[in-house]
C-alpha cells in the first residue's frame, strides 16, 4: 500500500505513522535469544591477556634500552646466559716460592723416571696409619712403630750413639710385607727406594718432624719374599746412601 501520487503532506505523514505501528507490532511478536555471556567473558579475558603480554614486552624492551644506554648489564638474565670468560690456565698457573714442608716432592730416579715421594711433616707423637694394622710415629728420640703379630710398641733410637747423624745413612726393619726404617745424615732427603732382586723399585713414604732435624722415618708395603736393597736419594736425585739386599 502506497499513498496516491497527488496526496498532500498530511497523507504522507499518516503513511509513516502507519508503517511505524506495523513495525512495532511485528517486533513485539519476536522473542529474543539468550545473550552470549560466556563468549563475551572469554573474549574479554583473551583481550586482557594480549594487553598484559604487550605491556610486559614493552617494559623489557625499555629496560634493555635503558641499561644499554647507561653502560650497565641490561638485564640480570644476561649475566646468566653469557658469564664472563675466565682464563683456562689461571687455576694452574705456577707460583713462585718454595713449597710447604708437607707438599709432595718429585724426585728423578737414575733411569730418568719421575717418582713422587711425599715428605710429610708430622707432630711429635702423631700416629700415622702406615698400613692396615700398622702405625708409625716419631718423637725427638727416634722412631716408634706398632703392629703385626707383636702388639707391643717398638722403638729405634737416633740418640743412643748407634747412628751417625753426620753422615747420610739408612736402616731397615722388615716384618712380612711391611717395611720401615730410618734415614739420616741429611736435611735434603728426596726419596727412599726399595729394590727387589729383579731391579723393580718401590718408593717409600717419608715422615719428618718439624724443622728438618736431619733424620726421618720411611715405610712401604711390598710383596713378601725376596731380598730387598735400599737407596736414599736427595731432592736432586743424587744417591746419598745404599744398603745392599738383605
Amino acid at each position: 500500500m502506497t499513498p496516491a501520487p497527488d496526496a498532500g503532506p498530511d497523507a504522507a505523514g499518516a503513511w509513516d505513522d502507519l508503517l511505524r505501528a506495523e513495525f512495532a507490532r511485528a517486533a513485539h511478536d519476536v522473542t529474543p535469544g539468550p545473550a552470549p555471556v560466556a563468549a563475551v567473558v572469554r573474549a574479554g579475558r583473551a583481550r586482557r591477556r594480549r594487553r598484559t603480554v604487550a605491556l610486559a614486552v614493552l617494559g623489557v624492551a625499555f629496560a634493555v634500552a635503558a641499561g644499554t644506554s647507561l653502560g650497565r648489564d641490561p638485564h640480570p638474565a644476561a649475566s646468566l646466559a653469557a658469564p664472563p670468560a675466565r682464563p683456562a690456565t689461571s687455576a694452574f698457573a705456577p707460583t713462585a716460592g718454595p713449597p710447604s714442608p708437607a707438599a709432595p716432592r718429585t724426585s728423578v730416579s737414575s733411569s730418568g723416571q719421575q717418582i713422587p715421594t711425599p715428605v710429610r711433616t708430622v707432630a711429635p707423637g702423631e700416629r700415622v696409619a702406615a698400613a692396615p694394622g700398622w702405625k708409625v710415629w716419631l718423637t725427638a728420640g727416634g722412631k716408634h712403630w706398632q703392629g703385626g703379630e707383636d702388639p707391643l710398641e717398638q722403638f729405634r733410637s737416633v740418640t743412643d750413639g748407634n747412628i751417625d747423624l753426620a753422615r747420610p745413612g739408612i736402616s731397615h726393619q722388615g716384618e712380612g710385607a711391611f717395611h720401615s726404617g730410618l734415614y739420616y745424615g741429611t736435611r735434603d732427603a728426596g726419596r727412599v727406594e726399595l729394590v727387589d732382586d729383579r731391579g723393580r723399585a718401590t718408593a717409600a713414604a717419608l715422615l719428618e718432624l718439624p724443622g728438618r732435624p736431619g733424620w726421618g722415618v720411611w715405610y712401604a708395603v711390598t710383596r713378601e719374599g725376596g731380598a730387598l736393597g735400599l737407596r736414599l736419594y736427595d731432592r736432586a736425585g743424587r744417591l746419598l746412601s745404599e744398603l745392599p739386599p738383605l
